[in-house]
């Protein structure tokens, strides 16, 4: 029970942290040898103009809340408490990104 806890917000992590890094280095290969304003101006659009990734960074962030939810009517503990970690995970991300 206490493994799988703690595995579900671990690959929810690790796959945030990979889509990232990902997203990081398309923008790096595109912006490569332009100025620091068209690197600023591109990594601000990219997701204006790139809607599968901005889908899947929605499904990212908002995928452990309806696993949750399902959880919670399962009456699974150690899938509550997994899918809880990787919510507030996902709400701090979301106010991280927000803010900043």
């Amino acid at each position: 029970m206490g493994k799988l806890a703690l595995k579900i917000p671990i690959i929810h992590a690790m796959s945030i942290l990979v889509y990232i890094l990902l997203v990081y280095m398309m923008i790096e290969k595109e912006t490569q040898g332009k100025s620091g304003v068209h690197a600023l101006i591109y990594s601000l659009t990219f997701f204006l103009t790139n809607d599968f990734m901005t889908l899947i960074f929605g499904v990212l962030l908002m995928l452990p809340l309806p696993l949750l939810i399902f959880a919670v009517f399962k009456k699974r503990r150690d899938l509550i408490v997994g899918f809880s970690i990787s919510t507030l995970t996902s709400i701090v991300f979301i106010l991280l990104v927000s803010f900043s």
